[in-house]
């Protein structure tokens, strides 16, 4: 695939993943599990649900072959 091709379907994909994190933060800040009262005037809360909220998505878009799962490995290598 080339890079253009690559990048348009990248950008395909993003309205719907930032929806799908913007929903997923807010449930996270709803859910209880953590005090948000603790984390006043800066990004630290956010960041904290952000990281969640990204690690929850990657099941959405894991690719189901084994030939691309090992390519996820290799890439969190770099």
């Amino acid at each position: 695939m080339d890079k253009s091709i690559f990048r348009e379907r990248v950008d395909s994909m993003l309205p719907e993943l930032q929806e799908a994190i913007r929903k997923e933060v807010m449930r996270l800040f709803d859910s209880g599990g953590i005090d948000t009262s603790a984390y006043e005037g800066d990004f630290q809360l956010p960041k904290i649900c952000l990281t969640v909220a990204l690690e929850n998505q990657t099941h959405q878009y894991m690719p189901l072959t084994s030939s691309g799962k090992k390519a996820v490995a290799n890439l969190r290598h770099f």
